[in-house]
């Protein structure tokens, strides 16, 4: 090999080199951005996840208060209840179990528009019900009400 020919394969591989540095450059580059990327993503679902939970403890909160205070019917209370707990990882549905029987008992009445359209005996008989199945259950769902407020007040 004459000293022409090896200073040719030398430019030429000097030439490789520089051109893998800026590959292996920009792949590293690409790889830290991306992974940046990913971590404000997890961090602004996290922010959001604990927001969320946040407003259904608040929701929560407001709804047992409210119950308790005679603020609302207990059947209200119920279905919203058991809708926010069944929505959440933070709560256990099994600790709350009369809110969730009641909801079961109470799930098929008719409500806004479709209540307004039964006719008075009709809505009088659903009424009679719900009082019946509201009675049954008042003093449990009470005490869950208490549970979650508790709940809420120890994780604050």
């Amino acid at each position: 090999m004459s000293q022409k020919e090896f200073y040719t394969y030398l430019a030429i591989l000097l030439v490789l080199i520089f051109i893998l540095s800026i590959g292996v450059t920009f792949f590293f580059l690409k790889v830290k951005r991306l992974k940046a990327e990913r971590e404000k993503r997890v961090k602004d679902f996290l922010i959001k996840e604990e927001e969320r939970k946040d407003f259904v403890n608040d929701s929560l909160r407001i709804i047992a208060l409210a119950y308790k205070q005679g603020q609302c019917e207990l059947s209200e209370a119920c279905i919203r209840m058991r809708m926010l707990i069944d929505r959440v990882d933070h709560i256990e549905n099994d600790k709350f179990p009369y809110t969730f029987e009641m909801y079961e008992k109470i799930k098929h009445f008719k409500t806004h528009e479709a209540r307004k359209a039964l006719s008075k005996q009709e809505r009088f008989n659903e009424d009679k019900l719900r009082y019946k199945i509201e009675e049954e259950f008042k003093d449990q769902i009470y005490k869950e009400c208490d549970s979650i407020l508790s709940m809420i007040q120890s994780q604050a």
